[in-house]
């Protein structure tokens, strides 16, 4: 039975890492381009302040998309290093 986690709006199996790495990326792009900063604005009769931060953990998130992908790659069969052999005969 497949456990769907919802990410960005969308219904995702969990136990899919090409699936996961595909919404997780979609995530990171949108943050990347500023979809998910929050602005805060402080004022006193002095002073006006403005701050902007990111609740997303970039290098979290930076982890989880190499473990998915190195998951992903290993699922579809494909090896991302091949070591090569030579035998010399006299």
């Amino acid at each position: 039975m497949a456990t769907l986690v919802t990410i960005n709006g969308v219904a995702v199996d969990q136990d899919d890492p090409c699936a996961l790495y595909q919404a997780l990326y979609a995530t990171k792009l949108r943050m990347l381009a500023g979809e998910h900063v929050e602005e805060l604005s402080i004022q006193s009769p002095v002073t006006r302040e403005q701050m902007r931060f990111s609740s997303a953990n970039s290098k979290s998130l930076d982890a989880e998309l190499m473990r998915l992908a190195a998951a992903c790659t290993a699922k579809r069969g494909l090896r991302s290093r091949y070591a090569k052999r030579i035998r010399f005969t006299c």
